[in-house]
């Protein structure tokens, strides 16, 4: 409902806590689907399925995930996902996040790409782009837009920031098809140097979370709103008066 409100989109997860039957009732704003392709292909086309059924718009296919990264802090605090899982029936997991992923797939390549926008016969974003080789690999591929995403740095520690990695995927890709980047993205000011740097598109997680849980949807549409006025201000200060002009700028 955040999102929707804010005129924005939602990627919902494979792993979220509530359907995406139950999460495509709550609101009318354009969604799409989040896929940790599973290692057995009779799952994967039933959540495409599923997915186009309740109206999700687009896939997003996430390839930097096909095993859980060291995440000490999880480790620390006994982290345990909510059960019962929304998407996926994981009998014996105990909310493990570990024990959750042993059924993901464990080679995703070009042909994961072609399997899931045949089944689905929706667009597919492939996310976890972070080489220009790579977004050009999934281009070619069938992907309809790509995600420059590290996971939020918590799959592989040391992995590169994507905004650093952000201008040679940008120049590779050449304007083909659009580009999304996420991770660390918390400020307004932040999404400016993005579209400025060579993304179409800018997406964002924790901070939304941060908005949820302070004040449910309406704390989404805060946060989300708060980012949109901090944008407006430094486009003011840059002498930026559209996104193409953003575009356009310089960053030193």
């Amino acid at each position: 409902m955040g999102a929707a409100a804010s005129n924005t989109i939602m990627a919902l997860s494979t792993v979220s806590t509530l359907s995406m039957e139950q999460v495509a009732t709550a609101s009318s704003g354009p969604k799409w689907f989040q896929l940790y392709l599973q290692a057995d292909d009779g799952v994967n086309r039933d959540l495409l399925r599923r997915a186009k059924a309740a109206g999700y718009r687009a896939i997003v296919l996430t390839v930097d995930s096909t095993a859980t990264g060291n995440r000490e802090a999880d480790a620390r605090n006994n982290f345990v996902f909510p059960l019962p899982f929304g998407n996926l029936v994981r009998k014996g997991t105990g909310g493990d996040i570990h024990a959750l992923n042993a059924k993901f797939a464990l080679n995703i390549n070009p042909r994961s790409i072609e399997f899931v926008r045949n089944e689905s016969g929706l667009p597919v974003i492939v996310k976890g782009i972070s080489h220009p080789d790579d977004a050009l690999l999934a281009i070619n591929a069938g992907a309809a837009a790509i995600q420059v995403s590290n996971h939020g740095g918590r799959q592989l520690d040391g992995s590169p920031a994507t905004f650093t990695v952000l201008p040679a995927i940008a120049k590779a890709v050449d304007r083909k098809v659009p580009i999304i980047l996420d991770s660390g993205v918390r400020r307004g000011q932040d999404v400016f140097k993005a579209l400025a740097f060579g993304a179409d598109v800018v997406g964002l997680g924790r901070a939304a979370y941060y908005g949820l849980a302070l004040g449910g949807w309406k704390g989404v549409r805060s946060v989300l709103e708060l980012l949109n006025k901090e944008l407006s201000m430094v486009m003011q200060l840059a002498g930026a008066q559209t996104v193409e002009d953003i575009k356009r700028t310089a960053l030193v």
